[in-house]
């Protein structure tokens, strides 16, 4: 564990820590973190996997402080243009890969082009998904639909070869798992994601108080 020792000496008992004195708020700028907090926890971290102290970093914290000590401290891929975060989601018919959920909210189509393949690698050796499919999320199946973005990136993604693509995606299709891996920029997928979570969480409340709510609905439930 790593963070300010005064406070993970009450904390974590005789489980090892690192102190690193910095602290990273939810709202402070991935840019001024870089700057001004690189004795942080979420940059030792990614120190500790960069001089191979450590083979993984965790973190519950600030998203875009954690992406950017990954990218200044770890360096991306060989290849690789921009990182993306890839969630394993829950669908019917089981998970499928959604990616990029918010490492960056504008991107060109190569970028998406790209994020294609690094989901379809994703999704077979992450979530054990054999061959999978991709799909590129937008707002009708016709590969002319959607802002600027899509269909520029639909074409790339069409004739791509390497990669099983089958068009685009609409999002109301997401939880049947129409697509095994979807693809689209940050904002989108940040804002699908926590939609997602919402309509769960909430129509398990909902039903969960429904059930509660009289003698035999508690005894079914």
């Amino acid at each position: 564990l790593y963070g300010p020792s005064d406070v993970l000496s009450e904390l974590v008992g005789d489980l090892p820590f690192v102190h690193a004195p910095q602290v990273v708020g939810m709202d402070e700028k991935p840019a001024e973190v870089a700057r001004e907090k690189r004795d942080s926890s979420l940059f030792a971290v990614c120190r500790a996997v960069a001089s191979g102290d450590a083979d993984v970093a965790v973190s519950a914290g600030n998203t875009g402080a954690m992406l950017a000590a990954a990218l200044l401290e770890i360096g991306r891929l060989p290849g690789v243009m921009r990182p993306a975060i890839a969630v394993p989601s829950p669908g019917r018919r089981g998970p499928f890969v959604l990616l990029d959920a918010g490492a960056n909210a504008d991107a060109r189509p190569e970028h998406l082009a790209q994020f294609a393949h690094m989901g379809t690698l994703f999704a077979e050796e992450i979530v054990g998904i054999s061959n999978p499919n991709v799909g590129l999320l937008s707002i009708g199946a016709e590969a002319e639909k959607g802002n600027r973005l899509t269909p520029e990136a639909h074409a790339l993604l069409a004739a791509d070869d390497s990669i099983n693509f089958i068009g685009n995606v609409e999002s109301r299709l997401l939880l049947d798992r129409t697509a095994d891996v979807v693809i689209t920029d940050g904002f989108v997928g940040n804002m699908a994601l926590k939609l997602l979570e919402g309509t769960i969480r909430t129509t398990v409340e909902v039903l969960r108080d429904e059930i509660a709510s009289t003698i035999p609905g508690r005894l079914g439930g």
